[in-house]
């Protein structure tokens, strides 16, 4: 159902946008974490992308407690997928372009439950990791050089006796507690973990992307995906990627004015992962994203909620949108590069 048929490089990205939209557009009943970890290694495997999957005991072992804490409802445990090109086959590459890609198989909202019509498309809400693995496949396929490096956190969020509760605390992977006001802002939950991974590597940058807010579409629509960058050379290298790859994409500022919305007052918690506040979600969103980044890292995150699918008469289907974005962006680094 799901593959990517390697052939000729000049339709490499036609095809992985097609598996991307693949990936999306199945429901939650055919693609689980797991299910989406192990048909990724597999197609890695034969582009010759190196892979390591963590799952559900290591991640609670190795503190990764907001994709732990996210998965907990689900009986289908969280996944964390990292794929590599460059470095060695068992340790990513230092210094290479990190790539994030919210992966949530399906999201009901948790215990902060969806209404049963915005529930309908979440099958969909892994959009972001699909693009990511596509890019990487497509990237792999066609010789690409520069080190490069993704980290996929894949969850189903649903409610069940081991959810996670509104004002819990969990501890993240970088060490940071993080208040859940709100268990259907869960996307931010799972991406901290994943960059905060991929900082360990000490990337020289970071795009994530994510179907995260809503506010992105109230902003700009459904066409067009918000970009928000904490630096501005990062920041218009991905718009120059977005212009070349035919993606529409419009930034909103870097507000730092809203980090205060982020603090948390509940015991052992620095962060909450919602502002309490209506407006400037999906700034405030990228913020907490970039909480987790470290300072000296290059960082900019794509929410792509609204270009993620195209509305049609017989519902919601995926577009493949970011792929061709992040390809473009490597290989635009590629060619800066000094001989």
């Amino acid at each position: 159902m799901f593959e990517y048929l390697q052939g000729d490089g000049a339709e490499a990205i036609d095809r992985g946008v097609g598996l991307a939209t693949a990936l999306t557009d199945a429901r939650a009943n055919q693609l689980s974490p797991e299910q989406f970890a192990d048909h990724a290694v597999r197609m890695a495997s034969e582009v010759g992308l190196h892979t390591r999957v963590r799952r559900a005991v290591e991640l609670e072992a190795q503190g990764f407690g907001g994709v732990v804490a996210i998965g907990a409802g689900s009986s289908r445990p969280p996944v964390l997928l990292e794929l590599w090109l460059g470095g060695e086959p068992a340790t990513p590459p230092k210094g290479a372009l990190g790539f994030a890609g919210k992966g949530v198989t399906f999201d009901s909202g948790g215990l902060s439950l969806k209404s049963p019509t915005a529930m309908y498309s979440m099958h969909t809400d892994c959009a972001g990791a699909a693009a990511v693995l596509a890019a990487m496949l497509v990237l792999a396929e066609t010789g690409h050089q520069r080190p490069v490096y993704a980290v996929l956190p894949l969850v189903e969020n649903i409610p069940g006796a081991d959810s996670v509760r509104p004002g819990d605390v969990v501890q993240t992977r970088k060490g940071l507690g993080l208040e859940i006001v709100d268990t259907d802002f869960e996307g931010r939950v799972v991406l901290a973990d994943a960059l905060a991974l991929l900082c360990e590597s000490q990337p020289q940058s970071i795009v994530s992307f994510a179907t995260l807010t809503y506010q992105s579409i109230i902003a700009l629509g459904n066409e067009i995906a918000a970009l928000l960058a904490r630096d501005r050379e990062l920041g218009e290298n991905v718009l120059a990627a977005a212009e070349a790859a035919g993606e529409a994409m419009w930034p909103l500022p870097w507000a730092t004015r809203y980090e205060p919305r982020l603090r948390s007052v509940a015991p052992g918690a620095s962060l909450r992962n919602h502002p309490l506040n209506d407006s400037g979600r999906a700034i405030t969103a990228a913020l907490l994203l970039g909480q987790f980044v470290d300072p000296e890292v290059s960082y900019a995150h794509v929410d792509f909620a609204g270009p993620a699918l195209k509305m049609t008469e017989d519902g919601p289907l995926a577009t493949g949108f970011g792929v061709r974005t992040a390809v473009e962006l490597a290989r635009a680094l590629e060619r800066e590069e000094p001989a």
